[in-house]
């Protein structure tokens, strides 16, 4: 008898088995998938999966932050590979290897450091010590590749292959089997009584439908509704019902009782949770989808293809708040600057600095971030040395650890990294004497400066000046110094032109009552209440707000069409190159009229853009609320614009002092001699090419016309391209969310025009078949009659050939009876003749 040892070397054909295995039956049944495999047991089976064929484990590269957060478990929890494999996010062969060798990398490198490497051969290596000898068994072959096919397989791998392919081919079981045979004879029956009732129909024979008496008709019933009593509620019990205060009771006495009580409900929570997982895993294993399952392991399969290592950024290591600051500070500088260049004064030029930071910025190149220590190999290092270190009772030294750079430390699981500080290319040096911060430094590692750079353009600081402090007599010197070189600046100024007096504001004497005076003092000392104050805020906003709602524009007001995006830069550069036009006439009496033109269009140009900033129609890209440049003008002034705009309108249509309602109306009316006005110089006008405007086609030549066309077609056809790509991505994306609705709606779509072909010939067969009962109604009558007359016809020939029949059988009975005679008088004239004869004899 042979003895069969379970174990050894995976071979592919092993594999593919175990993976269809899974996929049927599974990851906890493996009793019943190592049935399949002759040399393998279910542990073995299950290690296979965990620790090489499960497509959720990572064979890529080892990243550096993995292995430092290998090397640091490692130390916290030393030989606990089961315990660090999932926190790494590999298995624990993979640790464990990944370990070694990165002991065995510290090792080599230190005696490379130390020089120990002779020039004779060298020993073995740990990998060449670790490998397998000739005779040696492989203690762990669930984490080695799968061996190849042979192309001649034994007997039992035949065997195996073959009761594997017919066991794993039943994809259903016995119940699964039932069901199909009892679906197939429902739907043979059903197929049946069908074409029973089509030549039953055919025949003139029409059977009706039975109704359903098991099941409900969920068109017309609710399911599981409940009809509420009659009448109304009775909430008597509910008035009645009291809470009780909690009396006696103090804070953490209730904290407590709240405490229990969540405890309870959470308990509760996760009983019921564990039973629905429990019942849901043992749903599935009972209902497993093997092509379900394949899916999954497919996509994960293209996840952990697709799935790169994510790109690790230090923390910014300025707030968003200080760049604003920094932006102000930065604004403020400017716009002072600007100030004084604008009033042109050469004094205050010269009492402001330059403080731009991007003037010292000689170099836009980013410096050289300062090198960084590799804590990964000092992590190995100091490993090796505490796994190779002597028991401590022989009472030497310790072993020797290397210092690290940022340690990793002992807080978590999670090595804690050291953070590198952003280079600054724009900073000013420390000294004067130091080279450009913006160029690369050399070797040495940037290290926090001993100060705050100065940024002085008027040399008030002193660079070369010690941060410490000095000693008096130094201090006087400087003092000194410095009173020295104002004095020389000050000599230097240039003679002031202009001279500046301050007047006080002489007291108004006040000319208010008494009583109003003392009324206002004691309003003003009475303490004013939280409500009080909170009603007059409120009153005060709710007025802002109308009065912001009504500085709105009328367009805005009206809900009126507008631009979504308003570039005022080109606009105004159309304007004034509408201003500069030769071909406008230059009559002296239009002169002031196009500049009243001009203003008005300036003006409508901004209060256009100020709405698209601080009203934006919707679908732009402006979020709104934003601040314009339009500055605020006063109610007062709008009124008065409005005033006079009103008595403009109502005296160039010829009704002064008329309401606001009459101009509408009146405005109205004018509405269609505008429009006839309007449109023959609208149609006058064409596109010109060279200016890209629109243009009156009288002043342009043909070829001027024809390239004016060409643009507007090169543009229609530009824009008509970029709208068909979108339109291609909208047709894209909306064909993966609707493919499935689409492909439904065809499919109803052919079944409904089947339904109506059929109701159509149905009903064609309908007419014909009733225009036929109205044709025979009418030839059942005409030939009842024609057949009548017939019938009629032939009894009466019947009759007279009857009557005829009798006469000539008459006829021939008298014949006959005449021929009888003749020939009884012939016969007895022959006997005369003959009896005379004789007697002549």
């Amino acid at each position: 008898m042979r003895i069969v040892i379970k174990g050894g070397v995976w071979k592919n054909t092993e594999d593919e088995i175990l993976k269809a295995a899974i996929s049927k039956y599974g990851k906890n049944q493996w009793a019943r998938i190592s049935s399949l495999l002759v040399r393998k047991t279910p542990k073995q089976c299950k290690a296979r999966w965990m620790e090489w064929l499960d497509p959720a484990i990572k064979k890529t590269e080892w990243s550096k932050e993995e292995d430092e957060k290998l090397l640091h478990l490692a130390k916290l929890m030393p030989t606990q590979w089961r315990t660090i494999a999932p926190i790494v996010g590999r298995t624990a062969n993979q640790c464990l290897e990944r370990y070694q060798k990165l002991l065995d990398e510290a090792e080599r490198a230190e005696n490379e450091e130390l020089g120990l490497a002779g020039v004779d051969d060298a020993g073995p290596s740990a990998d060449d010590v670790r490998r397998l000898r000739p005779g040696e068994v492989d203690p762990d072959p669930e984490n080695r590749p799968a061996r190849p096919d042979p192309i001649d397989m034994d007997e039992d791998e035949k065997e195996m292959l073959s009761e594997a392919r017919a066991r794993l081919a039943n994809t259903q079981g016995k119940k699964a089997k039932r069901k199909a045979r009892e679906r197939q004879l429902e739907e043979a029956r059903r197929l049946a009584i069908l074409q029973k009732k089509r030549e039953l129909k055919a025949a003139g024979i029409l059977m009706r439908a039975k109704p359903k008496k098991n099941g409900m008709d969920y068109m017309a019933d609710i399911p599981f509704e409940k009809q509420p009593a009659a009448g109304f509620y009775d909430t008597s019990d509910e008035k009645a019902k009291r809470v009780a205060a909690p009396t006696g009771k103090s804070m953490r006495d209730l904290e407590i009782q709240n405490r229990r009580k969540d405890r309870e409900t959470a308990e509760a929570r996760d009983k019921k949770r564990k039973a629905q997982s429990k019942d849901a895993n043992a749903d599935a294993m009972s209902h497993f989808v093997p092509s379900k399952d394949a899916l999954l392991q497919q996509r994960r399969e293209e996840q952990q293809i697709s799935k790169r290592r994510k790109l690790v950024l230090p923390g910014p290591q300025v707030s968003e708040s200080e760049l604003e600051d920094l932006v102000k500070i930065g604004r403020a500088g400017e716009s002072a600057r600007a100030m004084v260049d604008e009033n042109g004064n050469e004094a205050s030029q010269g009492l402001l600095g330059e403080y731009s930071a991007l003037g010292n910025a000689r170099d836009a190149r980013t410096p050289r971030t300062a090198p960084q220590h590799d804590n990964v190999m000092a992590e190995a290092r100091n490993l090796r040395n505490l796994t190779a270190q002597q028991t401590p009772l022989l009472g030497e030294e310790n072993t020797p650890m290397r210092e690290l750079v940022g340690r990793t430390g002992f807080e978590g699981a999670t090595p804690a990294g050291q953070v590198a500080a952003t280079p600054n290319p724009l900073a000013t040096p420390f000294r004067a004497g130091q080279t450009d911060v913006s160029a690369t430094p050399a070797s040495s590692v940037g290290a926090t400066p001993l100060r705050t750079p100065m940024r002085d353009s008027l040399s008030i600081n002193d660079e070369n000046a010690s941060i410490y402090g000095a000693t008096p007599r130094e201090e006087r010197h400087r003092l000194h110094d410095v009173k020295r070189q104002l004095r020389a600046g000050f000599s230097s100024l240039p003679q002031p032109k202009n001279e500046y007096e301050l007047v006080l504001p002489e007291e108004q004497e006040d000319v208010e009552d008494t009583a109003g005076e003392s009324a206002e003092v004691a309003a003003a000392m009475r303490i004013e209440d939280r409500s009080e104050r909170e009603a007059r805020l409120k009153e005060l906003r709710e007025k802002e707000a109308k009065l912001e709602l009504e500085r709105r524009s009328q367009a805005v007001k009206r809900g009126l069409p507008r631009p979504a995006e308003v570039d005022a830069a080109a606009l105004l550069a159309q304007l004034d190159l509408e201003a500069k036009d030769p071909d406008a006439p230059q009559r002296q009496d239009d002169k002031w009229r196009r500049e009243a033109e001009r203003a008005v269009t300036y003006e409508m140009i901004r209060l256009l853009e100020h709405d698209s900033i601080a009203y934006p129609v919707a679908g732009s890209r402006r979020a709104g609320g934003g601040k314009s440049s339009l500055p605020r003008i006063a109610d007062e002034e709008l009124a008065a614009a409005r005033k006079v705009v009103h008595d403009e309108i109502a005296q160039s249509v010829g009704l002064p002092g008329a309401s606001e309602k009459t101009l509408r109306r009146t405005v109205a009316l004018s509405v269609e001699d505008f429009e006839k006005n309007w449109r023959p110089s609208y149609e006058r006008l064409a596109f010109d090419a060279r200016s890209n405007r629109y243009v009156d086609e009288e002043s342009l030549s043909d070829a001027e016309l024809i390239a004016g066309f060409r643009a507007l077609i090169e543009s229609n056809r530009d824009k008509m391209a970029s709208e068909s790509a979108k339109a291609a991505k909208v047709e894209k994306r909306l064909g993966q969310v609707l493919g499935g609705y689409v492909a439904r709606s065809k499919t109803l779509a052919g079944k409904l025009s089947e339904n109506y072909d059929e109701l159509a010939r149905t009903r064609i067969e309908l007419e014909s078949f009733a225009r036929l009962a109205t044709n025979e109604e009418g030839a059942i009558v005409r030939r009842t009659e024609s057949l009548r007359d017939e019938v009629e016809k032939l009894e009466r020939k019947e009759r007279d050939g009857q009557s005829r029949f009798r006469e000539l059988l008459e006829l021939k009975d008298r014949l006959e009876a005449e021929c009888q005679e003749m020939e009884l008088l012939e016969a007895e004239r022959i006997n005369e003749q003959a009896l005379a004869s004789m007697d002549d004899a």
